[in-house]
């Protein structure tokens, strides 16, 4: 069966000119068709589901490959979508490296979540020209006609806001927007410009030091941290157990016990830091039993990040995601190693140590 006549079997499709339907690139719907599309859709009142679809860090494949390499996996990655989806939607390039995905009487939210997964489970199975291209994976946010809104612009809104989700989750994930979870969701475009990898940095040292009480300058930045990144789990382990633990609300997994602090040890690097986009990649050096305690409280993916000063260790900074793998960013991981070093400093100059400080119990944080 050709392109045309799966698509053709949308009625909208079936008396389109094609002759400049599709981006020159990547062969799916250009953006205005797409957009042309759901006005129809929405005109005669016929339910659906809009997926906008992000590429994980593509701009490492342009800047590694370069942008031939680049524009060949774009055009594999809306090759795979169209296939995937078969006669369930039409595909179309937003621009860049996001496309958009309309799934036509499709807004039952196990048959969204079915596509969803699908998509997820199979993109890495994608190939390269290039052998050494990683594996290339999606964030996709969802909104549902008229479900979530029966308004045109809010439609896109709400589904910029469940990518959003996606992307501070770790990205290689579907969020669907659900109001009771992500009503309150920031897209954050003025946020993430006003905070800058300078201004973070700066924030961690301002906190860290501004304060006569060092227990609560450390649970101030560690609530920035857990609350801005939407990390599920973020506590110091510490011989005596877990410290400043602090568990976000959206986070499916309440339940956080203490790890071997030894195993801390077994993973790190020479700069104090270990982290998995998924656990099952640590190294076989690392314990079996450390892994099973990670496996034991649902931990998918990980940070960890040791708190030291000259001779002297105090902790962990411990960070756990455990509804999906996160892909982990340069910028996060800065941020959370600086924390650690400034919070290994204070604690060195103060003469304290972290058991010492006043930090109050565990918290439930962020916005449903």
């Amino acid at each position: 069966m050709t392109r045309e006549s799966l698509i053709k079997r949308f009625p909208y499709f079936a008396t389109i000119d094609f002759s400049h339907a599709f981006d020159n690139l990547t062969e799916v719907f250009t953006r205005d068709v797409i957009r042309d599309y759901m006005q129809y859709l929405i005109g005669k009142n016929i339910p659906f589901s809009l997926f906008i679809a992000d590429v994980d860090n593509f701009k490492y494949v342009n800047d590694g490959y370069g942008h031939k390499a680049g524009d060949g996996v774009l055009y594999s990655i809306a090759q795979f979508l169209s296939n995937t989806l078969g006669t369930r939607g039409v595909v179309g390039r937003f621009g860049g490296d996001e496309f958009l995905l309309v799934c036509e009487g499709l807004v039952d939210y196990n048959d969204v979540w079915a596509i969803g997964h699908e998509i997820n489970m199979t993109i890495g199975n994608l190939r390269f020209a290039n052998e050494d291209m990683p594996s290339i994976t999606l964030s996709m946010g969802v909104a549902r006609y008229p479900l979530n809104t029966k308004d045109y612009d809010e439609l896109w809104t709400l589904a910029d806001k469940a990518l959003y989700r996606g992307k501070m989750k770790g990205r290689n994930c579907f969020i669907i927007y659900l109001e009771s979870k992500h009503k309150n969701l920031d897209l954050g475009a003025k946020r993430d410009i006003a905070f800058s990898p300078m201004y973070l940095h700066a924030r961690i040292f301002n906190t860290l030091t501004e304060t006569k009480n060092l227990g609560m300058a450390i649970k101030n930045q560690l609530l920035f941290l857990v609350t801005y990144h939407m990390f599920d789990h973020l506590c110091i382990e510490t011989r005596s157990g877990m410290k400043f633990q602090m568990v976000h609300t959206l986070s499916k997994h309440k339940d956080f016990r203490s790890l071997d602090y030894d195993g801390f040890a077994n993973i790190v690097d020479n700069s104090g830091l270990a982290y998995a986009n998924k656990i099952s990649s640590y190294s076989s050096s690392m314990s079996e039993d450390f892994i099973h305690e990670l496996e034991d409280q649902s931990v998918v993916s990980a940070v960890y990040c040791r708190i030291a000063a000259f001779d002297k260790e105090y902790g962990y900074i411990r960070i756990d995601m455990t509804d999906t793998v996160r892909i982990w960013q340069t910028d996060e991981l800065n941020i959370i190693i600086s924390t650690a070093r400034v919070i290994g400093l204070m604690l060195y100059y103060n003469h304290k140590t972290i058991e010492e400080l006043d930090y109050g119990t565990v918290e439930t944080v962020g916005k449903e």
